[in-house]
C-alpha cells in the first residue's frame, strides 16, 4: 500500500471527500507522519498528544517496543509505528511525538514523527483494502479512504499493539 505523500492540499481534499455526501456518515481522524508517509488515527482512540522526552529501553523485548516513556506520570510502553511497519530508522528528530492510546484497559504511546491535521472524512470516500497492498501496513490498516491526492490507510491500534 502506497499512503500519500504529505502536501500542502491535504485539507482542502479532505473538504472535498466531506461534502461529497453531506447525508452520509462522517468519521474525524488525525493525521500521523512516518518519514514521508502519512496515516490516520480515529480521533476518539486518542487519549494525548505529547513531545517524546526519554526513552528508557526494555531489554529482551520485540524490535518494535522502543521502551518505557513517562506520560503524565503513568510508565507506559511505547511502540514505534515506525518500527511496526518496516520502515528504515529515523534521520534527525524522528518519532519526536507521541500518542498516548489504550489497548484491553493497558495505556501504551505510539511513537511517530508528527501529528498532522484533523480531516473529517464521509463514508463514501471508504474503500477496501486491495489485496495487492504491502502486507505489513495492510496488517496494520483498518479503513483506506481515497483524497484526490490519493489513499490514506486508517491505523487500526488493536492490531498495533498486538503482539501475538
Amino acid at each position: 500500500m502506497t499512503p500519500i505523500t504529505p502536501n500542502a492540499n491535504i485539507r482542502n481534499e479532505s473538504r472535498t471527500a466531506v461534502f461529497a455526501k453531506a447525508s452520509s456518515k462522517k468519521t474525524s481522524f488525525f493525521t500521523v507522519y512516518v518519514n514521508d508517509s502519512v496515516f490516520g488515527l480515529d480521533v476518539n482512540e486518542a487519549q494525548a498528544i505529547f513531545r517524546v522526552g526519554s526513552i528508557t529501553p526494555i531489554p529482551l523485548m520485540q524490535m518494535e517496543v522502543a521502551g518505557f516513556i513517562n506520560l503524565r506520570g503513568k510508565v507506559v510502553v511505547a511502540v514505534s509505528l515506525r518500527r511496526r511497519l518496516g520502515a528504515p530508522p529515523a534521520e534527525g528528530n524522528g518519532e519526536s511525538v507521541a500518542i498516548g492510546l489504550e489497548r484491553g484497559g493497558e495505556p501504551f504511546a505510539l511513537l511517530v514523527d508528527r501529528v498532522g491535521d484533523v480531516l473529517t472524512l464521509s463514508e463514501s470516500a471508504r474503500t477496501d483494502i486491495p489485496p495487492h497492498c504491502d502486507e505489513l501496513q495492510s496488517r496494520y490498516t483498518r479503513d483506506l479512504y481515497v483524497l484526490d491526492s490519493g489513499l490514506i490507510p486508517i491505523l487500526d491500534v488493536q492490531r498495533l499493539f498486538d503482539f501475538n
